[in-house]
């Protein structure tokens, strides 16, 4: 490998927690929740706890659910909200903005009432489709005029109806300023230039039975207008109640084939996930995002009820990768790499011994994710650019680059133009690739394949490559495109974690392929890969959805099912939880749906996990196809661009039903294929699960397979 060794071997720094401050290694225990929602054998069992909640089967999923957290706290019933505005938030002489300026609504809510709104015209209050407790954004078409979506201010109104009197805790957030009565009593008042976070203001507000109101007062002055409230319910709580309606009520395909099952962390614990790893015991290793290691003991029990947390290690700097090397942990810190071992099998690192290091500057940005080892005794790391402004920059050495550890800790550049690369991790080819998030010149999460001298198209590290004896990179003729491309909100928006499906078919029909998690989304895809001309490209497709909170690290049980760790602190998610993690077995159906989606001469191939109805799959008109690609500038993300509907000419199935042959007309180089299955079922008329691949093709191929 041609490559700069970054001077001489630094020597191992070595801590042992003898040398430590005491940082209260204590062993804490999820048993106190064992029992917080308990499953009665029948509708009649009863059960309690000291929240005195009680599982309780009803005739359907959401009246059990409602029963449940009725025991918890007073069963609300929120009426729809009515928005009235806009108003002018611009600042008269003397104000800051239009935060406090007394519009009349203030006052007392009159339905019926007209007021004179912004640019002259007159207001009503009218209701908007939004019943529940989601996010409302006043952008997004509740005023006709755009002009409103800047120096605004809106109102919200509702009435919620309450089962019986008691004590509710409520968060709420807003962008920019928040005024909030509930029952006509201030509750929020916050007159402040912000961007959103749903859990900005924590509120304990005295519920009465019967009619309560919410009225809510929102200015934007900066970026966006957005609001939201919802009640606040431990989060451990709500994922077990779900592990029990999954269980009575599957109300989804997908429950048939995979189920989640969360292990719920110590009360207390913020179990932001950034590694995660696992050994040959089923013991899990959680780094967390403010410092801490913790083992989990049980991991792999159905229920999850009596995983037992023990902290392993504590004191490092925001770690985002763990490996478990079969003797020790090596964690990836902002600035080095570390192996935490511990020594006397107490359960808790003895020994902290920093492997290699490399430069940070300080700035916020500078996550590095990894270690990913490559069967050699060589570990990978790869390292984020900063963000100064709206761009990435790399003002320290290897800011941007794939990074190899050598057994003698030297630090060994590999290849640059990455941004912000999430994720590591093999193919069945022993190959190594990484995912990069969407960001000024990455129009799309993508998943990279990783070889000495690549430039893989973000400019920020582009001066170190005579540093590493590269060539420097000559602009877009040097950009090495990606194997697969993640289209935007369709397959996520955050990609993740890379995990090779080597269970050898304890996971369901897609071992070989490649697992990627979702930190947006709180998804899990999978991508299958070819080579096709010495350029490795594939399709990715959807998996495993509706997990607890956004994918960040993924990692194998030895029973073949999977964990995933999760976290949305600063990169908000989906999901009912803000971390955690999750463990996901199959059921042991298979899906029916796309396998792989190979390319073709004259178009592709797709191979499903189960003999198709031959008439439907048939027939071309069964296949909607399209192609589209992305700006390559400095700009943050790019739309999908140049699209195209394709026309398949025949579709031709094989003897055994698993794979058709499709003719399809228009491939071109450097696109995105998508793929939509319309009324194709299997040959015992099962619809597919998901239905909808992505090939993203950089080369022909030369022959029929």
């Amino acid at each position: 490998m041609n490559a700069m060794h970054q001077g001489r071997r630094r020597p191992s720094a070595v801590l042992r927690r003898a040398d430590l401050p005491s940082i209260g290694f204590a062993i804490l225990a999820a048993a106190s929740l064992r029992a917080v929602v308990q499953a009665a054998p029948d509708p009649a069992a009863q059960g309690s706890t000291e929240r005195g909640v009680v599982y309780e089967r009803q005739a359907t999923r959401e009246e059990t659910r409602r029963h449940a957290l009725a025991r918890i706290m007073p069963d609300l019933d929120p009426g729809p909200w009515h928005l009235l505005g806009p108003f002018d938030n611009t600042p008269r002489r003397g104000e800051r903005d239009g935060m406090r300026r007394i519009i009349g609504p203030e006052r007392g809510v009159d339905l019926a009432a007209t007021f004179e709104g912004r640019f002259g015209r007159p207001v009503t209050w009218r209701t908007i489709d939004a019943r529940g407790w989601e996010f409302i954004d006043f952008r997004r078409g509740l005023f006709d005029d755009e002009r409103a979506a800047f120096d605004s201010v809106a109102f919200l109104y509702r009435e919620v109806i309450a089962s019986r009197p008691g004590i509710v805790e409520f968060e709420a957030g807003s962008d920019d300023g928040l005024h909030l009565w509930w029952n006509g009593d201030t509750v929020i008042d916050a007159d402040v230039y912000r961007g959103f976070s749903a859990s900005d203001h924590l509120v304990r507000l005295p519920v009465r039975a019967g009619r309560n109101t919410i009225l809510v007062k929102v200015t934007q002055g900066v970026g966006d207008w957005s609001f939201q409230m919802q009640p606040r319910i431990d989060t451990r709580l709500l994922a077990l109640l779900e592990y029990h309606l999954d269980r009575d009520f599957p109300d989804r395909p997908q429950l048939r084939y995979y189920r989640a099952m969360s292990l719920l962390e110590p009360a207390g614990v913020a179990l932001e996930v950034g590694g995660l790893a696992t050994d040959a015991h089923g013991r899990a290793y959680v780094a967390t995002r403010r410092g801490d290691v913790w083992r989990i003991d049980g991991a792999m029990e159905d229920p999850p009820f009596d995983a037992r947390f023990t902290r392993f290690a504590s004191g490092l700097h925001e770690p985002l990768g763990a490996w478990w090397d079969g003797a020790g942990l090596r964690i990836a810190q902002r600035g080095e790499l570390t192996r935490l071992v511990d020594e006397d099998d107490d359960g808790r690192a003895d020994l902290y011994e920093t492997v290699a290091a490399w430069p940070i500057s300080g700035n916020y940005h500078e996550f590095a994710f990894g270690p990913e080892p490559d069967g050699s005794g060589t570990y990978w790391v790869t390292l984020n650019v900063a963000f100064c402004g709206s761009l990435g920059k790399s003002t320290v050495p290897w800011r941007g680059w794939a990074l190899t550890v050598g057994a003698d800790g030297i630090l060994t550049p590999v290849c640059g133009g990455l941004r912000s690369p999430n994720g590591l991790g093999r193919n069945a080819a022993g190959e190594m690739f990484a995912t990069d998030n969407q960001g000024d010149w990455v129009g799309t999460s993508k998943l990279m394949h990783l070889s000495p001298g690549d430039w893989h198209g973000h400019p920020a590290g582009d001066r170190w490559y005579p540093d590493a004896g590269f060539p420097p990179p000559r602009g877009e003729p040097s950009f090495k495109p990606p194997a697969v491309w993640f289209p935007h909100d369709r397959m996520g928006r955050s990609a993740s974690d890379i995990l090779l499906d080597d269970t050898g078919g304890r996971f369901g029909p897609f071992a070989g392929q490649l697992l990627v998690g979702d930190q947006f989304a709180a998804t899990v895809m999978r991508v299958d890969l070819e080579r096709v001309r010495g350029t490795w490209q594939g399709a990715c497709f959807p998996l495993i959805d509706g997990l607890d909170c956004g994918v960040n690290r993924l990692a194998w049980l030895p029973d073949g099912s999977l964990l995933a760790g999760m976290t949305n602190r600063g990169w908000w998610s989906h999901g009912r939880r803000p971390w955690g993690v999750q463990r996901i077995v199959w059921t042991g159906d298979d899906p029916f749906d796309i396998l792989t989606m190979r390319v073709r001469p004259d178009g592709f191939r797709l191979t499903f996990t189960m003999p198709v109805d031959r008439v439907r799959a048939a027939d071309p008109a069964g296949y909607a196809f399209e192609s589209f690609t992305h700006h390559r500038w400095e700009k943050y993300g790019s739309p999908e661009i140049d699209r195209r509907t394709l026309t398949v000419r025949s579709a031709t199935v094989s003897d055994d039903g698993r794979t058709v042959d499709l003719r399809v007309d228009g491939l071109r180089r450097g696109f995105v294929h998508g793929c939509t299955l319309r009324g194709i079922t299997s040959e015992s008329g099962e619809a597919p699960l998901h239905g909808i691949a992505f090939y993203t093709l950089n080369e022909l191929a030369d022959e029929l397979p």
